[in-house]
């Protein structure tokens, strides 16, 4: 009888496959700990402006002004000083000139950090994939029988043309659509996340904001050219947070509408944006001190990207909102009005953005290490329209 070789044991210069994977797979749990490290040393932290500001002389509108600017991100810091007052602050110093090199060189930055998380971002969702496997196994087997359905709908598509004609089966899917449009409309009537009011949207909206604006209802004014009495629904001054991440340190107007998607939707948007047009044409009148908004924003039930869905399915190809909605606020981002946006549904939001026909001004993503606001285009809110611009 030949004799048995004594067994192997699994040294480490030969593992076995189950070795090797739990080699791979501290490996990935490895890297994915320097990815966090990394992320959370580029992860953005505002300017600590109030340390670093400086009165300078900036030429601007034809002449010489004393302004704050930040050493550090080169931002201007509120309006211009008054030279008695600046020159109290310098105490005898010469006052430098404003170097603009300064925020140009921090926004450079800036961009090279985001483009360095948003690399790193990716290969963690890729680690992490790998980590679990690969693709979600329930999500293939979705895809699959999605396929599945798709290719039998076609097979009854055709055998319905043939049986018929195309100008039937057309209408007869164009009968289905508006089937399974009533049926979603009838599911979104129950959906609780739906506004119902302007009382309910404004308690709501105070409620979200009050952490990053000082809020101020109800503010009156005089329109310049009628002279017609008016009354805003708010006005907002961004808190210093805000004003330190690039937001004008200026009022500007939020009206808040309810827009029934089914009723009477185009004459009362219409009214709403020319409204929210007005107040820029107006002066208004607070504690005692007057001033401009330096543009004005509606909020309503459709800054809800649920309730945008809504209003498409009460509209049809002879009537289609959401392409009215969408031609008003084309107009509006002319006049300096543009729509407060929600991200996320009512009881779960994920940020919110300032937003124009024409861009974006400033959004905010919700985080839970922190909140994250971004600058997205200052002309949205600074451009001059006026005549050929």
């Amino acid at each position: 009888m030949a004799k048995r070789s004594p067994a192997r044991s699994l040294a480490p210069d030969c593992p076995s496959m189950w070795t090797k994977s739990l080699m791979n797979t501290d490996l990935l749990i490895s890297r994915l700990d320097e990815i966090e490290q990394q992320i959370t040393l580029l992860r953005h932290k505002p300017c600590q402006c109030e340390r670093n500001l400086e009165v300078k002389i900036r030429h601007f509108g034809g002449g010489e002004h004393y302004v704050r600017q930040c050493n550090q991100c080169g931002r201007q810091k509120g309006g211009a000083l008054k030279a008695p007052d600046a020159l109290t602050e310098l105490d005898g110093q010469p006052a430098r000139a404003f170097d603009p090199a300064l925020e140009e060189e921090y926004n450079r930055e800036l961009t090279i950090r985001h483009q360095k998380l948003s690399l790193l971002s990716r290969e963690k969702i890729q680690l992490l994939s790998a980590l679990n496997g690969g693709v979600d196994p329930l999500y293939v087997e979705q895809e699959k029988k999605y396929r599945e359905a798709f290719q039998k709908l076609s097979e009854h598509l055709d055998t319905f043309i043939e049986s018929f004609d195309i100008d039937k089966t057309l209408l007869a899917l164009s009968q289905q659509q508006r089937r399974i449009k009533k049926v979603k409309q009838e599911h979104a009537e129950l959906n609780p996340s739906l506004f119902s009011s302007e009382t309910e949207l404004k308690a709501w909206m105070v409620n979200l904001f009050k952490s990053d604006f000082y809020i101020y209802q109800e503010v009156t004014g005089v329109h310049v050219t009628e002279g017609i009495n008016v009354r805003i629904d708010y006005v907002f001054y961004p808190r210093a947070h805000l004003v330190e991440e690039g937001f004008e340190p200026a009022p500007f107007g939020i009206e808040v509408k309810y827009l029934s998607q089914e009723k009477s939707f185009a004459h009362k948007a219409g009214r709403s944006v020319w409204q929210a047009i007005s107040y820029n044409d107006c002066e208004f009148s607070l504690k005692d001190r007057k001033f401009n908004l330096k543009f004005c924003l509606l909020f309503s039930n459709l800054s809800f990207s649920n309730e945008r869905e809504v209003l498409a399915l009460y509209s049809d190809h002879s009537d289609d909102k959401s392409m009215k909605w969408a031609g008003m606020l084309n107009v509006a981002n002319h006049a300096k009005v543009g729509v407060l946006k929600i991200t996320g549904k009512r009881e779960k939001v994920k940020g919110w953005s300032i937003s124009f026909a024409g861009g974006l001004y400033f959004s905010c993503h919700l985080d839970k290490d922190g909140n994250r606001y971004k600058r997205v285009n200052e002309n949205m809110v600074n451009k001059v329209r006026v005549g050929s611009f």
